[in-house]
């Protein structure tokens, strides 16, 4: 069984978002997958309990307990965790980044954001756990490529001496109806760019996976 986690030291970044999507992408593609909702505010829960469909399953847990879930998943024969967290720096995010197999950053292209993940990327390393960081909430692309601000923000992550994932995720109205129907956006539009990028992004960390 394979896991991934989503950390970030900010709320706001696209964390529950980008977990849902990954979870269920890789359902669609025939893996069994469970969600750990490990964040006190409950979000991808909340999200989880207004969906229709049953799976992907999700457990709720906190830090402490997560060996165990990841054991028991594995046991009962899943394929893939996802875990979303808490939007915070602390002992337990090591914790977290240790006992999966990937770790996804997701941050805004702003100063604010880049200035902050470098605290999450750091701890995220001294476990030599593979990480990846994910832009997210970025202006739709131009007919020529990335939006300007998100090309500056690539070049001001590179001295952060982790991987960028190639995907960008755009702000879009469609993840905000998916996800309001307890939906992602694969299943409620998917011909949307917003589709076509959430697929780019799942290929992505199954390939590192």
């Amino acid at each position: 069984m394979k896991s991934v986690a989503l950390l970030a030291r900010k709320g706001g970044v696209g964390k529950t978002t980008c977990a849902i999507h990954l979870g269920v992408l890789a359902q669609a593609d025939g893996q069994k997958v469970a969600f750990v909702d490990l964040d006190p505010q409950r979000s991808l829960t909340t999200w989880w309990q207004s969906r229709t469909a049953g799976t992907p399953i999700l457990l709720e847990s906190d830090a402490r307990r997560l060996g165990d879930v990841l054991q028991a998943a594995a046991a009962e024969g899943y394929d893939l965790t996802i875990i979303d967290t808490p939007p915070a720096v602390t002992f337990e995010t090591a914790k977290v980044a240790g006992a999966v197999d990937l770790v996804l950053i997701p941050l805004r292209p702003s100063i604010l954001d880049i200035y902050a993940v470098g605290s999450t990327a750091e701890v995220v390393k001294a476990t030599k756990t593979p990480g990846l960081l994910v832009l997210n909430s970025c202006l739709p692309p131009k007919e020529a490529g990335e939006a300007p601000t998100t090309t500056e923000a690539r070049k001001a992550l590179e001295s952060m001496a982790m991987p960028i994932a190639e995907t960008s995720i755009s702000q879009r109205m469609d993840y905000t109806r998916a996800l309001n129907d307890g939906e992602a956006v694969n299943e409620s539009a998917p011909g949307s760019k917003a589709a076509a990028e959430m697929e780019r992004l799942w290929r992505e960390v199954q390939r590192r996976l």
